[in-house]
């Protein structure tokens, strides 16, 4: 192992071996949306269905959380899909390298970087002192379908954004500097007005000392000891960290230092990245007397109480109701919109304070599940780069 790789580890962080499609694929069609997105809104996978229509692309791979409950055979068919890219060539072996990304979104461009971290260094337990934590709190009913589908599965494909207390933004502001004068592996437009993503695959060894000496730097300042944060896909990080506690029972000492599902792959990004706007994620109650659960719950939607609060007392009222449903909406405007309908209420926050994040989590420990959302779902992370498990 070379040094940088040494000093990566000291951080829980490794270097991938990335999977990427071949010259040829069409990257607009390829590159999907996070699975949790427009869950509520199932035309809009419906018109990204219609749009990919038979070309390559990460739709076959993945499993839409508003396709969840539809028993489309999802558990067996994604993993299958998997091999046959692989096999036909749809998926390729571009060698071991960390990805540098620009996304342009909707509030300028952020920084991104895809490495590999240690899932042994992760525990969403509440309450939890780890390198890598959670920041919402992870519904263990959510994960059996994941792990199902990852315990096949020949490859992961992330949707994962974990974040950095980088005040200063060092790691992003090396990086710019070291891809000044490079050419990106990628630059594109993203389907459905989704903003432009560009690419550079870096493989020097240099980068990786960097990369290193930085985590390193972070993790002396680091507030309780915590260096990352699972912004983004909790639950799929979660299920990769279950799936390799089970797998890693049945390997020996060398194996589990080295098997390639001891890691995750995840897009690190900058928790003070100025593109990176922290939204609350709205709740949208369907199949209720919109009255009714006010009154019951003494609250006002329209001014209603911090979601901390406001929570755990909707997750008890569901509990005697079990005809109401609760949907998580991203963008304040389409909750709105959708609790139009009869027999449903919208509850809207206006803000979500993103410089507490890490203070909140190492004071308190996890936040609810689905307590705010990195940017609006047009800016959230695009499935692309894969990697074998």
């Amino acid at each position: 192992m070379s040094t940088a790789r040494e000093k990566l580890a000291g951080v829980g962080a490794a270097v991938p071996r990335l999977l990427f499609p071949p010259k040829g694929v069409d990257l607009q069609k390829f590159a999907v949306i996070a699975c949790d997105q427009y869950s509520a809104q199932p035309e809009y996978w419906e018109a990204v269905q219609n749009f990919t229509d038979g070309a390559p692309s990460a739709l076959q791979m993945i499993m839409p959380e508003a396709w969840l409950g539809k028993n489309l055979g999802h558990e067996n068919a994604v993993p299958a899909r998997m091999r046959r890219y692989l096999e036909d060539g749809t998926l390729s072996d571009i060698g071991e390298g960390m990805m540098f990304l620009h996304r342009a979104t909707t509030t300028g461009i952020r920084r991104g970087l895809m490495l590999a971290l240690d899932l042994e260094q992760y525990d969403f337990t509440p309450g939890s002192s780890s390198l890598i934590r959670a920041t919402e709190k992870t519904v263990l009913e959510r994960l059996p379908a994941r792990v199902a589908i990852r315990s096949k599965a020949p490859l992961e494909m992330p949707h994962i954004m974990v974040l950095l207390d980088d005040r200063q933004n060092r790691l992003m502001g090396a990086l710019d500097q070291m891809t000044a004068e490079k050419d990106p592996l990628y630059d594109f437009s993203l389907m459905m007005d989704s903003g432009r993503l560009k690419g550079w695959f870096l493989q020097e060894e240099s980068v990786y000392d960097t990369v290193a000496d930085v985590l390193t730097r972070l993790k002396e300042e680091a507030l309780d000891g915590m260096l990352y944060a699972v912004g983004d896909g909790n639950h799929s990080f979660a299920a990769a960290k279950s799936h390799w506690d089970t797998l890693k029972a049945g390997l020996n000492a060398a194996e589990r230092e080295s098997h390639p599902a001891r890691f995750g792959l995840v897009e690190l990004v900058n928790l003070y990245d100025s593109a990176l706007a922290f939204e609350p994620i709205h709740r949208l109650l369907m199949g209720v007397d919109p009255k009714q659960v006010q009154r019951e719950l003494e609250f006002d939607a329209k001014n209603p109480p911090p979601l901390q609060q406001l929570q755990p007392r909707l997750d008890e009222w569901l509990d005697r109701h079990p005809e109401a449903e609760l949907e998580y909406i991203h963008g304040a405007g389409d909750c709105r919109r959708l609790g139009r309908a009869p027999n449903r209420l919208a509850i809207v926050w206006e803000q979500f304070d993103k410089e507490t994040l890490f203070s909140d989590v190492a004071s308190r420990g996890v936040l609810c599940r689905k307590s705010f959302s990195m940017g609006s779902a047009p800016d959230k992370r695009f499935y692309l780069e894969c990697r074998k498990i």
